[in-house]
């Protein structure tokens, strides 16, 4: 009986908790269906009286506006995750399996990386990336974005928990370095891998402050600043809820692609330094 009453207890914790996770995504949706503009909301008037999609039909016509950030969005988001999977998983098993001179001071340089906000290098970055003729254009987030410190960190712990047993049976079978990596690391990596793709995508949709700064013409903006602007010119809850539901989409849907690997990719390796 007291078995039956402690997991009846969990299930309600459980259900309990995925209500108030869930609440802001469902409220978000239907402001987005909502037909009646809203300029605020209540925790008792945010269920729509009538759905509607002129919201949607508002935002996407702005035509080609719209499918110009669109593709910024994709090139400034698919090209680092591409190039974050192969030399995040590169440099963790460089860190993680070879020795060399100097690899902990290294190491331990790119973790102290970590510890310096992203805003405090804003200014830094601006005057680099001017001198360098990289304001307005991709290059701007697709060289800095080709690789991130904390997920090389999180493929080397992920990588450090590969046997050598293994790594030395491919090279006894004639396996060289790059052979041993592609074949033999990234194929038993694929949770890390599936994690920093998905961790890397969602930065990169997302980021807000760096094409704000860094772009200087409407037709760079990304996705998520361009969605602004409108929030701006139509500053209603609808509107903001229909950008929401917008840039919230592709990221879930990489999500469900990855989502078999995503806690696996968490947890390998994290109790092995």
């Amino acid at each position: 009986m007291k078995k039956k009453i402690g997991n009846f207890l969990f299930y309600i914790v459980c259900i309990l908790l995925c209500v108030i996770f869930l609440f802001p995504f469902v409220v978000m949706l239907f402001g987005s269906l909502d037909a009646e503009t809203k300029y605020a909301v209540t925790i008792t008037s945010w269920f729509p009286n009538q759905f509607s999609l002129k919201q949607y039909q508002s935002v996407l016509s702005v035509g080609g506006r719209m499918s110009r950030w669109v593709l910024n969005s994709v090139i400034i988001s698919i090209i680092p995750t591409v190039t974050g999977v192969f030399l995040d998983a590169l440099l963790g098993y460089i860190f993680a399996k070879k020795k060399f001179p100097g690899r902990q001071i290294i190491f331990w340089y790119f973790m102290a990386a970590i510890m310096v906000p992203y805003q405090a290098t804003i200014v830094s970055n601006y005057l680099l990336y001017n001198w360098l003729g990289w304001i307005n254009t991709y290059w701007a987030f697709l060289i800095p974005g080709m690789w991130t410190v904390l997920y090389m960190f999180m493929m080397r712990q992920n990588i450090a928990a590969i046997p050598d047993a293994l790594l030395e049976a491919a090279r006894i079978d004639g396996a060289g370095e790059w052979r041993t990596f592609l074949q033999i690391v990234m194929p038993v990596s694929k949770p890390g891998l599936s994690t920093v793709a998905i961790f890397t995508f969602m930065n990169s949709w997302n980021n807000f402050m760096g094409p704000l700064i860094f772009t200087t013409s409407e037709k760079m903006y990304n996705l998520v600043v361009g969605l602004s602007t409108l929030n701006q010119q139509s500053a209603s809850f609808n509107m903001q809820m229909t950008a929401g539901v917008i840039t919230f989409v592709p990221m879930f849907a990489v999500y469900m692609a990855f989502q078999k690997y995503f806690i696996d990719g968490i947890t390998v390796g994290s109790v092995k330094g």
